[in-house]
């Protein structure tokens, strides 16, 4: 099979020359750092943070927020979106209920993620266990009342830190609906009642760097994922991310970013058609 040299990545297929600039001049570690090269509603990427996807890296987690708020503001062009993409701070502030609410309000995070409780879904809640310093996902399946972990590395998982963090999660989700579920569900309906499942089919992680680009393919593509053909290959879709984020309609950025490309890569290549 051909290998083809995307910056640092080297992927199955190859790129456009557009998104080969842009890759180009992203991943350049000599170019400042603290650039913004990713800038959506809530969230924004520095170069610095981008780069964090290059090949066997540890993500910045970033990087996860950033995708949830892109992801997001792509659904919600749709009148009623059915799925929620949650940062990854919400999680992190779950552990008090009473201190996840007031994170809530200050954030709005039921405005810029959420919307009416009753035509969601599923929630996608990607998680950082401090302990094994790995990120795995929550999937909440609403109209079942599941809640699935997703976890590329599932033999590592310990019980009891798992079950306080999901018990925390649940009981900070009905608070924070508290008003919903009275008028909707008569009292009836409870996130701190959703019964847990492991899927048996998600996909596991060979090394030890890979978990947060598990998660984001989880949150995009859980039907390819889960499909028995289904190969990871950790520099395609790093590349796949770093390309979603920064090409996307939703990055502000994106209109000067490749400008910026372009001329970087004149300056620097000569013939931009044949940067590899």
């Amino acid at each position: 099979m051909s290998k083809y040299l995307v910056g640092p990545f080297t992927v199955s297929k190859p790129t456009s020359p557009e998104d080969l600039k842009l890759i180009q001049y992203v991943f350049d570690s000599s170019l400042n750092g603290s650039e913004i090269v990713v800038q959506c509603k809530n969230y924004y990427l520095t170069r610095g943070e981008l780069r964090s996807l290059r090949p066997r890296t540890w993500l910045d987690d970033n990087v996860l927020s950033t995708m949830s708020d892109a992801v997001t503001l792509v659904k919600k062009k749709l009148k009623y979106p059915v799925n929620w993409y949650l940062p990854i701070s919400f999680a992190e502030n779950t552990g008090d209920p009473r201190k996840c609410i007031s994170f809530a309000e200050k954030h709005r995070i039921k405005e810029n993620y959420m919307s009416d409780l009753l035509c969601c879904e599923k929630v996608f809640v990607p998680v950082f266990d401090e302990e094994r310093n790995h990120f795995f996902l929550y999937v909440l399946q609403l109209k079942t009342q599941v809640v699935e972990i997703w976890d590329s590395f599932a033999a590592s998982i310990q019980s009891d830190w798992g079950d306080r963090r999901l018990h925390n999660l649940l009981v900070s989700l009905d608070a924070l609906f508290k008003d919903d579920i009275d008028q909707k569900y008569q009292n009836v309906w409870s996130f701190k009642d959703f019964r847990l499942e492991r899927p048996s089919n998600v996909p596991q992680q060979p090394n030890g760097y890979d978990c947060g680009v598990y998660v984001i393919k989880f949150m995009v593509a859980p039907e390819e994922v889960t499909n028995p053909d289904f190969v990871f290959d950790s520099d395609n879709e790093r590349l796949e991310v770093a390309l979603r984020l920064l090409a996307s309609d939703v990055n502000s950025c994106s209109d000067d970013l490749a400008s910026k490309a372009e001329a970087y890569c004149e300056q620097r290549f000569g013939n931009c058609e044949n940067l590899s």
